[in-house]
């Protein structure tokens, strides 16, 4: 109304949205209408998780004070106790949802997780769209690209880790339909027989421009996700993959394991 264009996607607890997030904790971790921090169990777990410098005198109510007061002042702290109280906490649905939408309307980078226990990073309608449809059966490729997500993407995520069930993910679904007489290959080896001499032998569900059905794309991605740098042996110097390159390679396991879902990503021609 103002004639502003839109704004953000904001890091950390920009100033617009801190009074909401000290409303919405009050009302999760307090009890009674003097909103009084009784509940001390729960209260000292979400300190000891985030591990939270708090004066342990242990009365409810300045200690639930003085956390507010520290993650005010500090925004990483202030985003992990809200997704540890997501954890921790008994937080109903009707809470979840208010969190959701404070956190959309101001323009955060963060949302609440589809299982409501914690933090995600918000990811385009496209992405999510790819991710759902790619988890929607229950099997072990979902249960890998779910916790890869999860570390990509959530609060206090593992990069590394992420990478290795997102290799995981594309190995449930490939290996089976490369290597259907070792079951225990990896992504190596199907590299190897999709790139090798044997790869005439496969096509790829996208055509291409020639009509070729010519695996090639399908092995550059694969090249992209396979090795995890910071778990392959050998001679390369290892490192931790940024959360930036995690997101990227969840994202594009994410896709090829969408593709299997709806029919096949390679078969033998």
């Amino acid at each position: 109304m103002t004639g502003a264009g839109p704004d953000g996607p904001y890091e950390g607890v920009p100033v617009h949205l801190r009074p909401g997030l000290v409303h919405w904790w009050r009302e999760i971790a307090t009890t009674g209408t003097a909103g009084f921090f009784g509940n001390e169990r729960p209260l000292r777990a979400l300190i000891a998780l985030i591990r939270a410098d708090i004066n342990p005198g242990w009365h409810a109510s300045k200690t639930g004070e003085a956390l507010i007061s520290a993650a005010i002042s500090d925004d990483e702290l202030f985003l992990d106790m809200v997704d540890g109280t997501l954890g921790i906490y008994n937080v109903g649905g009707g809470s979840k949802a208010a969190l959701r939408q404070l956190l959309s309307v101001s323009g955060s980078v963060w949302t609440v997780a589809d299982d409501g226990s914690s933090l995600t990073r918000v990811v385009s309608d496209q992405a999510q769209a790819t991710f759902d449809s790619a988890t929607a059966t229950a099997d072990e490729a979902t249960n890998d690209l779910r916790e890869a997500w999860s570390n990509a993407f959530g609060k206090n995520g593992d990069p590394s880790d992420a990478w290795d069930h997102a290799i995981k993910a594309v190995e449930h679904v490939l290996i089976r339909e490369v290597m259907p007489n070792n079951l225990s290959a990896t992504l190596g080896q199907v590299l190897g027989e999709l790139g090798g001499p044997n790869s005439g032998n496969w096509k790829l569900i996208l055509p291409g421009s020639d009509q070729s059905q010519d695996v090639a794309p399908l092995v550059a991605m694969l090249r992209l996700l396979w090795p995890n740098h910071d778990r392959h042996g050998g001679t390369a110097p290892k490192r931790a993959p940024s959360d930036e390159e995690a997101r990227a390679v969840v994202t594009l396991a994410a896709t090829i394991v969408q593709w299997h879902r709806e029919g096949w990503v390679v078969q033998k021609r």
